[in-house]
């Protein structure tokens, strides 16, 4: 399987500098630059950062490779997904826009990238990290099928404070087992890297 990932309402693909206009509206909202502090919200900083991802290999190892989430009815980037590999395990995470959340769109993303990760990359365990007080985002990962394996303390800096985060794990046996219904397989495109 190759990028672009497709599924029934989503592509998760590289990005291009056509999705900085979309990439500065995201931005501009608190929550979503709060989750992506590596993103300056400013035009030429999202164009440096788009650059930073195209000059990255496809999930190359140790990096922080972020697709872009693509609605394929309107084509507009709603947000970005993360995997970083670290040898046979990767971490994955998720950031939205404010008007695309509660509507299942990181749930399907998110679904897809552990069939990508699990199917396509071999990984033998993926992660994911979360603030404890992001209910929203460790919900997901327990329905995702995730099990969170302990709480970090300090471990995340929000607004110049130190916060605890939760740690969530699943391996390629427990997704299988729980996989969503309803995210179904993603769809291979035909389109290559």
């Amino acid at each position: 399987m190759s990028l672009p990932i497709e599924t029934e309402r989503l592509i998760l693909r590289r990005f291009t500098l056509e999705d900085a206009r979309d990439l500065l509206t995201l931005v501009a909202d608190a929550s979503f630059s709060r989750a992506v502090p590596e993103i300056e919200p400013t035009a030429p900083g999202i164009r440096r950062y788009i650059e930073r991802q195209l000059a990255y290999q496809a999930f190359e190892e140790e990096r922080v490779f972020d697709l872009a989430i693509e609605r394929r009815a309107d084509r507009q980037v709603i947000g970005l997904l993360t995997l970083v590999r670290r040898d046979q395990a990767g971490a994955i995470g998720w950031a939205l826009g404010a008007d695309f959340r509660r509507r299942g769109y990181a749930a399907e993303a998110a679904a897809a990238l552990l069939d990508y990760g699990f199917a396509s990359l071999c990984l033998g365990r993926i992660e994911a990290e979360t603030s404890v007080h992001n209910e929203p985002s460790w919900r997901l990962m327990e329905r995702l099928g995730m099990r969170r394996e302990g709480r970090l303390r300090e471990a995340t800096v929000a607004d110049g404070q130190p916060l605890d985060s939760y740690l969530y794990t699943i391996l390629p046996e427990e997704w299988r087992a729980a996989r969503l219904p309803h995210a179904g397989p993603a769809i291979q495109s035909e389109a290559g890297p």
